[in-house]
């Protein structure tokens, strides 16, 4: 039991620095002056969600966030293929693939 509270809260640290870079972001943006920095909220809002699905049902929730980091990848493919792919990959991508992975983990161990 130790075990799967303790991946459960591993996979959520990915997912709350992410949460938290896209919040400087929309705050930084936002307090600037620039009200277009609201739109970091849309994701935030959206990994929140998985954040809160991935530890109620971590197997959905870890599918959840595996398809995320697939929707992401496809998202960000051009910035991915640049010169820059490193910070749209650590921010948006790997996050959500290694929580999804770590939650699924914990579920699989739940149910044995």
């Amino acid at each position: 039991m130790k075990t799967i509270k303790g991946l459960k809260i591993a996979a959520l640290v990915p997912l709350g620095l992410a949460a938290a870079i896209l919040l400087m972001f929309a705050a930084g943006e936002t307090l600037g002056g620039d009200w277009s920095g609201l739109g970091h909220l849309v994701p935030l809002a959206f990994i929140g969600l998985l954040m809160w699905l991935g530890w109620k049902r971590p197997i959905p929730g870890g599918i959840a966030l595996l398809a995320g980091a697939l929707l992401a990848a496809s998202f960000f493919a051009d910035a991915l293929r640049g010169p820059g792919w490193l910070a749209p990959f650590l921010i948006f991508v790997a996050p959500l693939a290694l929580s999804g992975l770590l939650f699924l983990s914990a579920g699989r161990l739940g149910r044995k």
